[in-house]
């Protein structure tokens, strides 16, 4: 998740206008020790942000009232052809320093237990990437969630040994 990535879609209509000069941008973040989303609102080619809030609809709400306050007081001024600044400038984020992975202790204790490798057909395995806690004994036939029982597996033999047991499923992968 290293160089998360503003994500944006322009806005059209209403005080935005129509020519999608401004957009809805969007960046994941950590609120309040959470995952969570910061909605924008900007202006990206001049760099601009108008509204930020963790709600989509209040950002866009926010907007809306600061660009209609700034062309009622544009308007209340004669002669004038061009929008006053709204605020000072505040650059728009391009990217955001990655919230620390979390993997649980249980899941690591797993991931290390299996040695970082798929318990089935030893592929090595990333911590932080997708693999399954497999039940060797699964849940269908009995077997519990101890320590005993859980090892780690890639995504493609948790999915292809479904409700056998680790036994079955080796005996029928050399046989296969």
């Amino acid at each position: 998740m290293s160089g998360e990535r503003l994500l944006q879609r322009p806005i059209y209509g209403g005080v935005f206008g129509e020519d999608g000069c401004y957009a809805l941008a969007s960046v994941p973040c950590v609120s309040r020790g959470l995952f969570a989303t910061k909605y924008m609102v900007v202006k990206p080619h001049a760099g601009v942000v108008i509204s930020v809030s963790e709600d989509k609809v209040q950002a866009l709400a926010l907007a809306r009232l600061r660009l209609t306050s700034a062309n009622d007081k544009h308007l209340m001024q004669p002669g004038s052809s061009t929008q006053g600044e709204l605020w000072p400038d505040e650059p728009v984020l391009t990217h955001t320093q990655a919230p620390a992975q979390y993997v649980s202790r249980r899941r690591r204790s797993i991931f290390e237990g299996s040695g970082g490798h798929c318990h089935y057909c030893a592929t090595p395995l990333n911590l932080f990437g997708p693999w399954h806690v497999e039940h060797q004994l699964p849940r269908a036939l009995g077997g519990g969630d101890d320590t005993l029982n859980l090892v780690a597996a890639c995504v493609r033999c948790n999915l292809s040994k479904s409700d056998s047991t680790a036994i079955e499923f080796v005996t029928r992968k050399v046989a296969g």
